[in-house]
C-alpha cells in the first residue's frame, strides 16, 4: 500500500492548496495505483520538510519528482510511456518551467500580496495557539519572502514578476493549442503538473493579476476543466469563468 501525506483539503476551489500534492495525486489516481492518504498540517514532519511525502513498504521518501521516481520503478507509473524521446524531453522543459519560475509567481501572489495573504494566513495559521497565532504568519511570511529573494523572482517589481508569469501561462497556451492535452489525445505527466497548479490559481478566491492571465486563455480553462473531471469523477467539477 502507498500512503501519500499531503495539507489537508481546506482551500476551495482546488483539491489541495500544494500544487504538487495535486500534481501527485492526480498522477496514481490517473495510473490507478491504490493509495492511502494522510494529512500532514506541519510540513516539516517530511523527509525534506515538505509535503507531498509518501511511505512506502516502509520507506519515507520526499519530493513529486524524486516519488514519481519511485514509483516509475517500483509500480511501472509512466504517464509518459506513449512519448518519443523529442516529446519526452519537452514534456520535461514545460514542467521546469511551472515548477521552477511559475511556481514562484504563484508563491508571491499568495504570501506577499496582501489579497493572497489574507486568505492563506488563517488557512495554514488560525489553528495555533496565542501566541503563536501571531508569531509565527510573521516569521513565515518573512522566511518566504527570503526564499523569493534567494530564488531571483522576489528582487522584481510587482509588474514585473506578473508579467513573467503571463508569459510563462501563454507559452502553456500556445503549446496546448485546441487539443485536449498537452501532447494530444491522452493526458501526461506535463498535463497532471499543469493542472495542479492551474487549478490552484483559477481556483481559489485568490484575485490577482496572475488569475486574471490565466483566465484569459480559454484553452487553459477547458484543460483545468477537464483535468478536474478526470481527477474527480465522482463529484460535479467547479467550472471557471474565463475572460471574455
Amino acid at each position: 500500500m502507498i500512503r501519500l501525506f499531503q495539507f489537508p483539503p481546506t482551500l476551495k476551489g482546488t483539491p489541495n492548496a500544494s500544487p504538487f500534492c495535486v500534481k501527485l495525486e492526480c498522477a496514481l489516481r490517473l495510473y490507478g495505483l491504490a493509495y492511502e492518504t494522510e494529512v500532514v498540517p506541519n510540513p516539516a514532519a517530511g523527509p525534506k520538510h515538505k509535503v507531498p511525502y509518501v511511505e512506502i513498504d516502509g520507506e519515507r521518501v520526499g519530493d513529486s519528482a524524486l516519488i514519481l521516481d519511485l514509483l516509475k520503478s517500483h509500480h511501472g507509473l509512466d504517464l509518459d510511456r506513449g512519448l518519443d524521446v523529442r516529446k519526452r524531453a519537452e514534456s520535461h522543459a514545460l514542467q521546469r518551467m511551472i515548477e521552477e519560475r511559475l511556481y514562484w509567481v504563484m508563491v508571491y501572489s499568495r504570501w506577499v500580496e496582501p489579497e493572497g495573504w489574507d486568505i492563506i494566513r488563517p488557512l495554514f495559521f488560525a489553528a495555533l495557539p496565542w501566541p503563536m497565532r501571531e508569531l509565527i504568519p510573521r516569521m513565515a511570511r518573512k522566511a518566504v519572502r527570503r526564499k523569493l529573494d534567494g530564488q531571483g523572482i522576489g528582487r522584481h517589481t510587482r509588474e514585473e514578476i506578473y508579467a513573467l508569469g503571463a508569459h510563462d501561462l501563454a507559452t502553456l497556451s500556445a503549446f496546448l493549442g485546441d487539443n485536449p492535452f498537452l501532447f494530444g489525445e491522452t493526458p501526461t505527466l506535463a498535463d497532471v503538473t499543469m493542472y495542479g497548479f492551474l487549478v490552484n490559481i483559477i481556483g481559489p478566491d485568490i484575485a490577482s493579476p496572475l488569475k486574471d492571465a490565466a483566465l484569459g486563455h480559454r484553452n487553459l480553462v477547458t484543460h483545468t476543466e477537464r483535468m478536474g473531471e478526470l481527477f474527480a469523477s465522482t463529484r460535479r467539477p467547479r467550472r471557471f469563468k474565463a475572460a471574455a
